[in-house]
């Protein structure tokens, strides 16, 4: 006779469908924490920039406005002269 061994086979437990989900949901959400602190990096960059240029304009409108103000002191005193000729 031939020989012959019986083997204990057992069904496999079911897949926990959590087992592939969890590292997927891991991965995405260190993806998108990682996208999200680009953004505010980008955004911190974009407020400095308009900050530097609300900054510029300020000075550039004072020394137009000094640059104003010396034209009509220059002005009302060559009028003032004019006036005091006869």
């Amino acid at each position: 006779m031939e020989h012959h061994e019986e083997a204990f086979i057992a069904a496999k437990p079911p897949k926990n469908p959590f087992d592939q989900a969890v590292p997927a949901l891991l991965t995405a959400a260190v993806v998108g924490l990682a996208g999200l602190f680009m953004q505010v990096a980008k955004l911190d960059q974009s407020v400095n920039t308009v900050a530097a240029d609300i900054q510029e304009l300020k000075n550039d409108s004072k020394e137009r406005l000094s640059d104003l103000e010396g034209r009509v002191r220059t002005l009302e005193m060559s009028i003032g002269r004019q006036r005091q000729q006869p």
